[in-house]
């Protein structure tokens, strides 16, 4: 079987542990075991016995994921080893070779890349750039005509951190119904909103949406590595089924610190820790953007990251490649999502490291004629 390489994984993993100023994140800076239980229960982990526990999501966990998502019932979720294993199994469970996958970009590029290699027909549908990475109604009939069995797209959006609009989300539903498609809606960064209210969930909007997320982004907490699907009971079982060939399950101290997490107070709590930070971050960056006329961006609405268009003529993954060797800055080409003339900022570290960054960015642009 013929993979693509996943150009951002592969960078981030050859890379990031190297660099003084890692910025290729698009979560939210940690949390520790301390930020989630109180003394007592965190201590009672140490006694935890480390055995399988519910390979599919221990009921307390299921059910606190399950009341994030109006509608949702415990036996509408999965849960998975990060997003990555849920988009997969998604994907494994509901197409087979040959059929036709439509995904929007510029977007993480996983439905991409191994919707291919297990031999799907996949279609990319570019967002609308220059309307705030909006759905084109019209592309979108057109990817669909002549029928399509799942439609991918990730609300808030990644690389831009746009946010769907009423118009967007209705255009696709349409679309599905249309053809009878699944609709396949990957909502990480939900509750990861800079200014605005939180981002409605697709789930029960429509009787074949499927979502997937994980603790990894506006929840803080990447190295839990846990993730879930919530979609209809049907589609929850051939997943699993598929799930049984992969990872059996995730593990148990992950479930029962995710559970804690997930817990609604908890939850809350969290996320608006990581608003706060992404709020002030934003801000640093537009202010950045501003004084720089060569330099421009679409605010992100939601999730830990900053996506900056550039005028000049250097390719993006030379420009992360350089500026990682001279200055120990490591940022995302936007090559690494389709789109050129772009890099990926995270805003989701510590206020010093990205000031820090973005200073070095301007040393770095100054000594090569481009600031």
């Amino acid at each position: 079987m013929q993979f693509d390489t996943f150009l951002m994984e592969r960078n981030q993993t050859l890379f990031e542990n190297g660099v003084e100023i890692n910025l290729t994140e698009s979560g939210v800076h940690p949390c520790t075991i301390e930020e989630i239980l109180p003394p007592d229960d965190a201590h009672a982990l140490l006694s935890l016995p480390l055995g399988y526990g519910w390979t599919d999501g221990r009921p307390n966990l299921r059910s606190a994921i399950a009341s994030w998502y109006p509608g949702a019932s415990p036996a509408n979720v999965l849960v998975t080893n990060g997003s990555s294993e849920a988009t997969m199994i998604t994907l494994m469970a509901l197409a087979d070779p040959g059929d036709k996958v439509v995904f929007a970009v510029p977007n993480f590029m996983q439905v991409d890349g191994l919707g291919r290699a297990l031999g799907m027909d996949v279609r990319r549908l570019s967002l609308m750039e220059d309307h705030g990475w909006q759905v084109d109604p019209d592309a979108l009939r057109n990817a669909v005509s002549g029928g399509v069995k799942l439609i991918s797209v990730t609300n808030p959006g990644n690389p831009t951190g746009a946010v769907l609009s009423r118009k967007s989300r209705e255009a696709l539903i349409a679309a599905a119904q249309e053809v009878g498609a699944w609709l396949l809606v990957d909502e990480i960064y939900r509750g990861g909103e800079i200014d605005g209210a939180e981002t409605e969930t697709f789930y029960g909007e429509y009787p074949r949406v499927i979502i997937t997320s994980s603790l990894s982004k506006s929840f803080a907490c990447p190295g839990l590595r846990l993730g879930w699907i919530v979609a209809p009971e049907e589609v929850v079982e051939k997943a699993a089924e598929r799930q049984d060939y992969t990872t059996i399950g995730s593990g148990i101290l992950s479930q029962v610190l995710g559970a804690s997490v997930m817990e609604e107070r908890n939850r809350e709590r969290i996320l608006a820790r990581g608003r706060t930070l992404l709020r002030e971050n934003a801000d640093i960056v537009g202010r950045w953007v501003e004084k720089r006329n060569r330099w421009s961006w679409e605010r992100p609405a939601a999730g830990g990251m900053a996506f900056l268009r550039y005028d000049f003529d250097m390719p993006s993954e030379k420009l992360s490649e350089v500026l990682r060797e001279e200055e120990s800055v490591f940022v995302v080409a936007g090559s690494w999502f389709g789109i050129e003339n772009h890099i990926r900022v995270g805003i989701g570290v510590k206020t010093e490291q990205l000031v820090e960054g973005l200073a070095r960015l301007d040393r770095f642009l100054s000594r090569h004629g481009l600031a």
